[in-house]
């Protein structure tokens, strides 16, 4: 396997385990999302439509390094889950059909669905609500001469 395809997984991993805060203990932890999975499932299906095999190709390539991502995470808690190990030849339909029946969606969720659905931990994806900001007072410009 040529290293620039063993890069691309690793880097995914990378920035997913430094996103939790590393307490086994945490009931419930902030995942931080970056990469193809922030897409939308729309974008998916064009590339399909489109013949974009590239870009499916990279979003294969996130989809299994999360996936690798999730099975760590899984482990650091105090339920044991098997460990998921998805081909393209998995991913690619269920994807296909989540993201067909989904299209607003983020391919994320789709890729965490997928991955539960064969067995991986239950994750809460939902977003935390963010607290409103307290009114800030109005600062009057002044000009100084």
């Amino acid at each position: 396997m040529p290293r620039a395809s063993l890069l691309f997984p690793a880097l995914t991993l990378a920035l997913l385990l430094a996103a939790t805060d590393g307490s086994a203990q945490s009931p419930s932890r902030d995942v931080k999302l970056a990469g193809m999975g922030i897409r939308k499932c729309t974008e998916w299906q064009q590339w399909k439509d489109a013949r974009n095999t590239e870009s499916r190709a990279m979003v294969l390539e996130w989809a299994q390094g999360f996936i690798a991502g999730h099975n760590i995470y899984a482990r650091s808690g105090s339920t044991t889950t098997s460990p998921v190990v998805a081909s393209v030849a998995v991913l690619i339909p269920l994807l296909d059909a989540y993201c067909q029946k989904n299209p607003e969606q983020r391919i994320f969720s789709g890729v965490v669905e997928i991955t539960q659905s064969l067995g991986g931990a239950k994750v809460n994806i939902t977003p935390k609500a963010t607290p409103p900001r307290a009114p800030q007072p109005e600062q009057k410009g002044r000009l100084d001469s």
